[in-house]
């Protein structure tokens, strides 16, 4: 039999799998729905919503959230395919570390020492220890699935990838509801927030998207 022939009825032998791309767009449509779905039903914006969209303070912390989401997604989209080079976009992910930590440092130079200590503690912390790995749950199942149609040379970070996706998604929405502002209180509990998530999608991952 000539390879090239071989090569062919393998092929036709071979299962046909759903497009990645076409997956993770879809997973990340629904893992948006979701979100907001339990975040509207269960929780909702904080009450004083109107004033606090009038500071910089309160809607920069989108700007941090979405960033992470959106580098965090860009990662899961190429981590799902063996080959294909990550390094420039691991890079990306120190975006929303940058811009958390220029917003704090930015917030030190405004703010007498002698509060910086309760703005960093806040009075949600435990609530951002408890939303955000909540709303990220169904986010991080979405995005498994939908990798379990690619090939991830790195189960691992592969789940780890769709966790901080995931959790980026789920800040974003906890951050209408949580009233401290502060780039501090955001630099602290966002960030274990967030890990604990990345975690546990990098623990998933291991064992969900091996081949």
């Amino acid at each position: 039999m000539k390879t090239d022939h071989l090569i062919e009825l393998l092929a036709q032998d071979a299962p046909v799998r759903s497009n990645l791309s076409h997956m993770l767009q879809q997973a990340s449509i629904a893992a948006v729905l979701i979100v907001a779905i339990a975040f509207f039903s269960a929780i909702g914006f904080r009450p004083d919503i109107d004033t606090a969209m009038d500071t910089g303070r309160f809607l920069f912390k989108f700007v941090i959230t979405i960033a992470l989401a959106v580098t965090g997604g860009l990662v899961m989209y190429r981590v799902g395919r063996p080959g294909v080079p990550l390094l420039w976009w691991a890079w990306a992910l120190l975006v929303p570390l940058a811009l958390s930590v220029g917003a704090a440092v930015f917030e030190l130079s405004v703010m007498p020492p002698e509060i910086w200590m309760s703005l960093m503690i806040g009075h949600n912390s435990r609530l951002c220890l408890t939303i955000i790995p909540s709303l990220s749950a169904g986010p991080l199942a979405c995005f498994l699935v939908a990798l379990r149609h690619g090939a991830p040379a790195q189960p691992g970070i592969a789940g780890a990838a769709a966790g901080l996706a995931s959790a980026g998604i789920a800040a974003t929405f906890y951050a209408a509801n949580c009233n401290d502002d502060s780039p501090l209180f955001v630099l602290l509990w966002y960030p274990i927030a967030i890990s604990v998530v990345t975690g546990i999608g990098a623990l998933a991952g291991h064992k969900l998207l091996r081949w």
